[in-house]
């Protein structure tokens, strides 16, 4: 019996050795997996930071184009506005003058056509009317 006893306490000694030695062996490799994922993950931190970055920077750079478009709209906006009103107070000016300037070159051109027929002896477009008119009375 005592041997039974050495036997039983000899195994249940060499079992948790056994068990010791698995878990330091364990505790071992989850340590080095441990440092593992630190590295990945500190490499993975920079790289997300670069990246972080650059989508900053380029929501930055998109943000200033959209308000440089926004300006640009505003001012072309403002622009058409100012044609418009522009040409509503000229126009009427314009058609004016270029009306007056066709009475003017109108007698001019009757003008000159009187003084060339008069100085050719032939009568005016004008006296021709004027005679015809005379003539139908």
């Amino acid at each position: 019996m005592e041997t039974l006893l050495a036997v039983s306490v000899a195994v249940i000694a060499a079992v948790m050795v056994m068990r010791a030695v698995f878990e330091i062996l364990a505790l071992v490799q989850a340590r080095r997996a441990a440092r593992e994922a630190e590295k990945l993950l500190a490499s993975v931190s920079r790289e997300v930071s670069l990246i972080s970055s650059e989508v900053k920077s380029f929501v930055r750079s998109i943000q200033e184009q959209a308000e440089r478009v926004e300006d640009s709209i505003a001012t072309f906006h403002d622009m058409a506005a100012w044609m418009k009103a522009f040409q509503s107070e000229v126009k009427p000016g314009i058609e004016e003058t270029l009306l007056q300037l066709a009475a003017v070159l109108g007698g001019v051109r009757r003008g000159v056509e009187a003084v060339t027929n008069s100085m050719h002896g032939k009568k005016t477009s004008a006296e021709k009317t004027q005679h015809t008119r005379n003539r139908d009375e």
